[in-house]
């Protein structure tokens, strides 16, 4: 007997099971929902994946290190807050046990000692902290700086004169490394003993660049933290060979090459002056010099402009220059760049060194403690026109000079100030410029260029990582 399709259905064809109909419905179940929710997604172009890699945020700082390098004698540091906080701080000197120092509203608090200090202040403390040391014999100071992850020091030297000496701090309990990059006037010097050099925790290591790269000639170094904090500072000294006299004085270290380097205080008297330049990119540089006096800023017509070469070092000697009729009311120099470069001043007279590199750019309120004797502020490269409050205290807070000047660009500003302040407060509201306080006595110069004040820092941003 032959069977006969029913309608609609074809020979040979199946019926459908039930599983088929199951599994219509299981994908559905699934896949359904997946693309509504990715329809969902792509149709909200509001929201954004969010980025790897996040830029570190800006906070309140809580804590803040000032380190005080070693003194030869008559040493002492002085500490102030440049938020007028007050409170203690902690001072740490090697060998001993730290020391609570009390600071007052609006002044300043000192400790006698010629070992390597580290200054500690924490809570409201630790925003805007400054600190000075001071030595002799004679007149030395430098500003007490924090750690810092680069920094240059230029016109140093390794020969039997001219000697410098590195000085390394590492303030934390941890290892810290170092490496120092040298550059000479006849282009990047090999030192392969400066590199890696290691820092114990809590302690000090001074390299004596004469026994390192032995060359006479004028060097600048690049010293770059790769692992912890450091902070360093250069002692440079003249030893004359014969009748001369010795010669010391602290050599602070500059943040970064720039191509406008202000170099504000020209002690007086007579002897070595010279700026000394250093070109650490891989283009040579054409400079020029340009003076800061109080009616312009103009390139002198004598002054020719001079190249350096990449990673070398240049020195310019400029005893005629200022000698000249043109400096004869002169407050500093700028050296003018093609490309970034770092710049020191250098004057020696006598028994006497002074040297004067770049503070950084300064805007709003910053401090700067001062050592007695006769000193004027000097400012110049202000970004705009508007005015400036400047004030004088003694050590325990007391006013006593106060006064507002008005500045404008192409033109430098010298402010004469109490011979027996102790702290020099300067407001610059919206204005962007540079300064520093020339202090001059009988036993010697020193320049103490302006900073801006360290209120802030940066933390990282964290997320949990992938699995």
């Amino acid at each position: 007997m032959t069977s006969t399709p029913a309608p609609g259905r074809r020979a040979g064809d199946q019926p459908r099971s039930r599983g088929g109909r199951l599994d219509r419905v299981l994908v559905a179940a699934v896949v359904v929902p997946a693309l509504t929710v990715a329809a969902a997604l792509l149709a909200d172009t509001g929201v954004e994946p969010r980025p790897v890699e996040q830029p570190p945020r800006e906070a309140d700082l809580d804590r803040a290190t000032a380190v005080c390098p070693a003194a030869t004698s008559d040493g002492r540091v002085v500490v102030a807050s440049g938020t007028g906080a007050r409170g203690d701080v902690t001072v740490g000197v090697a060998g001993d046990d730290p020391q609570e120092l009390e600071l007052g509203r609006r002044g300043a608090g000192a400790v006698d000692t010629d070992d390597v200090a580290v200054v500690t202040g924490a809570g409201e403390l630790a925003p805007g902290l400054v600190a000075l040391r001071t030595a002799g014999p004679g007149l030395r100071a430098v500003a007490c700086h924090a750690t810092s992850s680069e920094q240059w020091f230029t016109g140093v030297g390794a020969g039997a004169e001219h000697t410098s000496v590195l000085e390394l701090t590492n303030p934390d309990a941890g290892p810290a490394t170092v490496d120092v990059e040298v550059h000479g006037q006849s282009g990047p010097v090999a030192a392969d003993g400066l590199r890696g050099v290691s820092v114990p925790g809590g302690e000090t290591v001074r390299l004596r660049l004469g026994a390192e790269v032995p060359k006479r000639e004028e060097l600048a170094l690049r010293v770059s933290t790769g692992r912890g904090r450091v902070a360093a500072v250069v002692v440079d000294a003249f030893v004359p060979i014969g009748r001369g006299v010795p010669t010391k004085e602290y050599l602070p270290g500059q943040e970064a090459p720039a191509e406008v380097n202000v170099l504000m205080g020209l002690p007086a008297g007579a002897g070595e002056r010279a700026v000394v330049v250093a070109n650490g990119g891989d283009d040579v540089a054409r400079v020029r010099l340009e003076l800061v006096t109080p009616r312009s800023v103009f390139a002198p017509a004598e002054v020719e402009e001079v190249t350096v070469e990449p990673g070398s070092v240049r020195r310019l000697s400029i005893a005629g220059l200022l000698g000249s009729d043109a400096a004869a009311d002169a407050l500093g120099l700028r050296v003018v760049s093609s490309r970034p470069v770092t710049a020191t001043f250098r004057a020696r007279t006598g028994a006497d060194l002074v040297q004067s590199v770049p503070g950084g750019r300064v805007q709003g309120t910053t401090l700067v403690p001062v050592p007695a004797g006769a000193k004027q502020l000097l400012l110049a490269d202000a970004d705009g026109v508007g005015a400036v409050r400047v004030e004088a205290r003694s050590a325990d807070g007391e006013r006593l000079q106060r006064r507002t000047y008005d500045l404008t660009p192409e033109v430098g500003l010298s402010v004469p100030l109490p011979a027996d302040a102790a702290l020099v407060e300067v407001r610059t509201g919206d204005l962007d410029l540079v300064g520093s306080v020339l202090v001059e006595t009988g036993s010697g110069s020193v320049v103490l260029p302006l900073r801006p004040l360290v209120l802030t820092d940066l933390v990282p941003a964290v997320r949990p990582g992938l699995p």
